[in-house]
């Protein structure tokens, strides 16, 4: 599960660099690959659930997180927009995956969906969704960081 929050986190990167992907791509999954568009209409909304202020906005669109509830439902509302997590199955590897390829082809069986899947986890903790989501997340930003330079050069 943690792999989601990580996935969603370059996904996130991949999409305010590649803003031609349209709506209609279907990758088989029929999952829809997200838009810079899409990107900046979860972060307002998301932005809005946990009353974030100004100040916060500003660090989440440079992904600088904090450990702490805003911080953690913050990127919990926006993986969930992607449809990259649910506070009941969690992670889906596989949508984060064809996020991140942004339209290409995807195979499931390479590095890349590996490292996005070692950060996923089934929340054996017990942790609340917020938890569950962030741990993730901030495992893929960890684990992947020179992923997320590269598909910012892509």
């Amino acid at each position: 599960m943690k792999l989601f929050i990580l996935l969603l986190s370059l996904t996130l990167v991949f999409a305010d660099e590649h803003e031609h992907h349209h709506h209609g791509h279907d990758h088989g999954s029929g999952y829809v690959v997200k838009t810079h568009e899409d990107l900046v209409k979860f972060r307002h909304m998301c932005a809005e659930q946990v009353h974030a202020s100004e100040e916060d906005v500003a660090k989440f669109v440079k992904w600088d997180f904090v450990d702490d509830e805003k911080s953690r439902c913050y990127l919990k509302c926006v993986f969930e927009q992607f449809g990259f997590f649910d506070a009941t199955h969690g992670f889906d590897v596989h949508k984060i995956h064809e996020q991140l390829a942004g339209g290409s082809h995807v195979d499931h069986s390479d590095a890349v969906h590996q490292k996005i899947a070692d950060c996923a986890d089934n929340n054996a903790q017990g942790s609340d969704a917020c938890t569950w989501a962030y741990r993730g997340g901030m495992c893929f930003m960890r684990s992947n960081l020179q992923l997320v330079q590269q598909s910012v050069k892509a």
